[in-house]
């Protein structure tokens, strides 16, 4: 709760810092506008109320489960969010899925010999994708597989509901993505988890009873390995929730994204200040219920607990 209530603060009160006014904005350049109907509308947006009164009547709102309304169109904020929610949530757990069917193999197969020829591979890998900005791999996959091969559409979304195909087929890019870029903090993690494991003595013990390679590998060593790595994949999904933004504008996806950049340019800071404060509780619930599942998942926590 305290983090949540920090990001508010913060979030809340950098917007107010930031120059641009909301209403301006969204008159633009209409004529015959005058200062007295713009404080008009100013007074019935609540931006003439003290900023802590704003702020109050914010956070009350939000535990009626009302986050305000837009200044720019007829939707509340609370809808304009359940409406790009799916999308975004669609493409976050597609990446992250993405992400780990390429950081446990590459991080498996770099931990068997490190230093290696697979080690160097990986290692060059994933500091080049840790290196190269998210919004630079989509274009580089846009122009590849959309321009030259033309096999998947640039851009674009369609819900699942419409079009299952055409879901899948305009997700693939997007999702490549965000998956290349989250796999090097996954892999990086495991295989230096795994290098750790497969030097311990009850490896040496599995190998010395005969049972072979890839059964010591999979069934001991990776599936050890595997949980302090959730606490890794925790951290991924906020990485992955933070990087949607980007990625939602250059693949046009209609999500929390897309909304919160449109949000910037317009200093609608009903919708900005919401969408981060919800993702921001989504990244804290999701470490909260990666920490339980760890301690359930590790034997060795459950014989400390019983025996304090």
């Amino acid at each position: 709760m305290g983090m949540l209530i920090a990001t508010s603060l913060l979030i809340f009160t950098v917007l107010r810092l930031l120059p641009g006014d909301p209403i301006i904005t969204r008159l633009g350049a209409t004529p015959g506008i005058d200062a007295e109907t713009i404080q008009r509308l100013r007074e019935e947006a609540g931006l003439e109320a003290p900023l802590v009164e704003q702020y109050l009547t914010w956070v009350a709102g939000i535990f009626r489960g009302d986050f305000g309304q837009s200044f720019f169109n007829q939707f509340s904020v609370t809808e304009l969010i359940i409406m790009r929610l799916p999308a975004t949530l669609q493409l976050t757990f597609t990446g992250i899925l993405i992400a780990i069917l390429i950081a446990v193999p590459a991080g498996v197969w770099a931990s068997l010999r490190p230093l290696g020829v697979a080690d160097r591979i990986t290692t060059a890998f994933s500091t080049a994708s840790i290196a190269m900005p998210q919004f630079i791999v989509g274009i580089v996959l846009i122009l590849v597989f959309a321009v030259q091969l033309q096999w998947l559409p640039a851009r674009g979304y369609v819900p699942p509901t419409e079009s299952l195909s055409d879901n899948i087929l305009r997700m693939i890019l997007p999702a490549v993505t965000l998956g290349i870029a989250g796999a090097p903090l996954l892999l990086r993690y495991l295989r230096a988890t795994m290098i750790e494991v497969l030097a311990s003595p009850y490896i040496r013990t599995a190998i010395g009873k005969g049972q072979t390679g890839s059964g010591v590998i999979i069934k001991h060593a990776l599936r050890n390995a595997l949980i302090p790595t959730l606490t890794m994949l925790g951290l991924l999904l906020g990485y992955s929730l933070g990087g949607v933004v980007i990625i939602e504008y250059v693949f046009g996806i209609p999500g929390l994204g897309s909304l919160a950049i449109d949000a910037v340019f317009k200093r609608d800071y009903a919708v900005l200040q919401s969408v981060v404060l919800l993702v921001a509780g989504l990244f804290i619930l999701v470490s909260l219920t990666v920490d339980l599942l760890y301690g359930v998942l590790d034997p060795r926590l459950r014989v400390g607990r019983s025996r304090g």
